[in-house]
């Protein structure tokens, strides 16, 4: 991930933030910024089995595993709304895969995630789809 990105994601969801009112607590924020960060340079982020069949595969202690499959159900549903089946389908298993993430790495972020999954998937979507974003070249 490149310095420069995360400049520009932080500087988009200041903007998002401004522009709607909406006051992220910070670790969300710092969160999302390093989402789109990391994900702009690998092309290859969606998992190698279908989104359910990586669901069920996932294993305890769930932690890194659970994590990356919410992080890629919430980059696709936020970037890429209309990929595949539906936006709800993605959106439960992000959700259920964070839920399983909060027992044990941060709970408190990871509970935060899961819960307003629906909410920062929003905020995002209204972020990238801004003309400025750099997500806007790729999709």
């Amino acid at each position: 991930m490149r310095d420069e990105y995360t400049t520009v994601f932080y500087d988009l969801v200041q903007e998002t933030q401004s522009a709607t009112g909406y006051e992220l607590p910070v670790d969300i924020e710092s969160y999302i910024v390093m989402l789109l960060a990391d994900k702009l340079d690998k092309p290859n982020f969606l998992p190698e089995e279908t989104f359910a069949q990586s669901y069920l595969k996932l294993k305890t202690p769930y932690r890194y595993t659970a994590k990356e499959l919410g992080d890629c159900c919430l980059f696709v549903t936020s970037v890429f709304p209309e990929y595949g089946i539906s936006v709800r389908y993605y959106s439960d298993i992000g959700k259920s895969s964070y839920t399983l993430v909060q027992q044990g790495l941060n709970a408190e972020l990871f509970g935060m995630l899961a819960t307003q999954f629906d909410f920062i998937r929003d905020f995002i979507n209204l972020s990238v789809r801004k003309n400025n974003s750099p997500i806007t070249a790729i999709r």
